[in-house]
């Protein structure tokens, strides 16, 4: 789709440049990621450090602020699939990126694919957030990341209202919580986004062609997570035993994932592991060891388990368990 073009200059603005001191960043901008932006901004486009990066457990933060001005942003270089949301402290800015612009402003969201540079065009004083959450922590289909990603108009939801502003208020005030509250903060967001991926793509409810109805679907979908989550522990829970207790074929049941945007054995191994990470930061679990939190959650061993959990969550278990835990209280289930 052809870019919107930018914010027009108006009063003593008029005739100036739209994007007046994209120079001012540090890094040009490479030619394959150019054409994602703005026609008018690629030429002299260069990407804008941030003020201020945190890392909290599987979330980069990072904090823009200054004088009105314009800024690009993109990814943070790990090359990992991962979505930005964006929310302002305050200030007021146009979001221009190739499919469009929109005006956002404190407390509204934005959601923006990681791998794809956006400008943020910013009218006055400002200060803005970025969290990069990536896509393996969400519990949602590749076709709702892929809706999400392109999403500007959130009229309408029940969770970009509530996400807006608790975002704000938690990166606006992180110094003040303790490692362990932040941590888990943290794991509450990833839990919105995934909520709010899930309602970008609504189930359909039109009946396919020689198909059964979506809703049947839904129901037989349904029927089946429930069935994985009753049995997680179980190391013999596999898709031939999963479609053998709800009377289908295999290829039937990948076939219900893959209108999903998932697979199965994701879904088992992502259940797992939320499991897993609740167990590990729940009061009173200092005494099991990570090994024992494996077996019961249907890991065949420690070492798969954490290596899972690590390439999952950007940490090991005993790291995760450590930092949701109050202070001197994890030494005897380290094992």
């Amino acid at each position: 789709m052809n870019p919107m073009p930018p914010p027009t200059a108006t009063g003593r603005d008029a005739g100036r440049t739209p994007y007046p001191d994209l120079t001012l960043a540090s890094r040009r901008v490479p030619a394959h990621l150019r054409s994602f932006l703005p026609a008018q901004a690629r030429a002299g486009a260069r990407f804008t450090d941030p003020a201020h990066v945190r890392t909290l457990g599987l979330l980069r933060l990072s904090t823009y602020r200054g004088a009105a001005r314009s800024l690009v942003a993109s990814a943070d270089g790990t090359g990992e699939p991962h979505l930005v949301l964006g929310v302002h402290s305050f200030g007021r800015a146009t979001l221009v990126r190739g499919d469009g612009t929109v005006s956002r402003g404190p407390d509204d969201l934005f959601v923006c694919d990681g791998a794809v540079p956006f400008l943020l065009h910013e009218a006055a004083p400002f200060e803005v957030h970025l969290v990069s959450v990536p896509r393996h922590a969400l519990a949602a289909t590749d076709r709702q990341v892929r809706t999400l990603s392109g999403r500007t108009d959130f009229a309408g939801s029940p969770v970009a209202p509530l996400l807006g502003p608790f975002l704000r208020q938690f990166l606006d005030t992180l110094p003040e919580y303790a490692p362990r509250t932040a941590l888990r903060l943290a794991t509450t967001i990833t839990g919105f986004v995934g909520s709010l991926a899930a309602e970008a793509v609504p189930e359909p409810r039109h009946q396919e062609p020689g198909s059964e109805p979506a809703r049947e679907r839904q129901e037989l979908l349904d029927r089946v997570r429930s069935y994985v989550d009753a049995r997680l522990g179980d190391r013999t829970l596999t898709p031939a035993a999963v479609a053998r207790a709800q009377h289908i074929s295999v290829r039937y049941l990948h076939k219900l994932f893959e209108q999903q945007g998932s697979t199965v054995g994701r879904w088992i191994r992502h259940r797992r592991l939320e499991e897993a990470r609740r167990e590990l930061a729940a009061p009173g679990s200092a005494g099991l060891t990570v090994s024992s939190v494996a077996r019961r959650w249907g890991f065949a061993n420690a070492t798969h388990f954490s290596r899972s959990f690590r390439a999952a969550y950007g940490m090991s278990p005993r790291e995760w368990r450590s930092r949701t835990q109050p202070s001197g209280a994890t030494g005897s289930g380290a094992g």
